[in-house]
């Protein structure tokens, strides 16, 4: 299935301002069970400015939500230790297009736990995120967001991308980050 092994080297323990220890790290198979959690624990009105629906995620969808094929795509979660156990706090993922004209340009999207928003989280998967994918060769991140999603525009405009509300659709504003080659 996945083209290329897990990439190890995007480990990262972190810490929160507040001293909580968080590890962000490329998803896995095994996580499988963990990301299911984190997406059902999801307030109603996060998981809608994720999916910019009410639905939740089916089965096999969050099935391949972590089974991922590394050569195209990226999902990095951060975690924390709770009770014991590993506990899923947020999920930065990109997916190249499928075509070679279209394999450098990714959709991304971001989505971080109610209980884990606003503690800086969003903004340093992000910029993992951000990184990782032009190191593989991404040369654009896109995705839309809702009109009235402020705390993703504010953090989209933060990390330098384009935003611009959507002619076609007044409910949605485009993103784009135009990234420049790795050195």
């Amino acid at each position: 299935m996945p083209a290329l092994d897990y990439p190890s080297h995007l480990v990262e323990d972190w810490q929160l301002p507040d001293g909580t220890p968080v590890r962000i790290r490329p998803i896995r198979a095994e996580d499988l069970a963990m990301h299911t959690a984190f997406v059902n624990g999801l307030s109603k009105e996060t998981g809608y400015r994720r999916l910019l629906s009410p639905r939740t995620p089916q089965p096999d969808e969050l099935w391949r939500m972590t089974h991922i094929d590394y050569d195209r795509e990226l999902a990095l979660i951060a975690t924390t230790m709770a009770d014991g156990a590993e506990q899923q706090m947020g999920v930065a993922r990109y997916v190249r297009g499928e075509t070679p004209e279209t394999a450098q340009v990714a959709e991304f999207a971001i989505v971080i736990a109610d209980a884990w928003q606003h503690r800086g989280l969003a903004s340093k998967l992000m910029r993992k995120l951000i990184d990782a994918a032009r190191a593989a060769g991404v040369r654009q991140l896109a995705d839309i967001t809702l009109y009235d999603n402020t705390a993703m525009l504010a953090l989209a405009r933060k990390l330098g991308f384009r935003v611009q509300r959507d002619p076609g659709n007044p409910n949605v504003t485009r993103l784009r980050l135009v990234l420049a080659p790795a050195a």
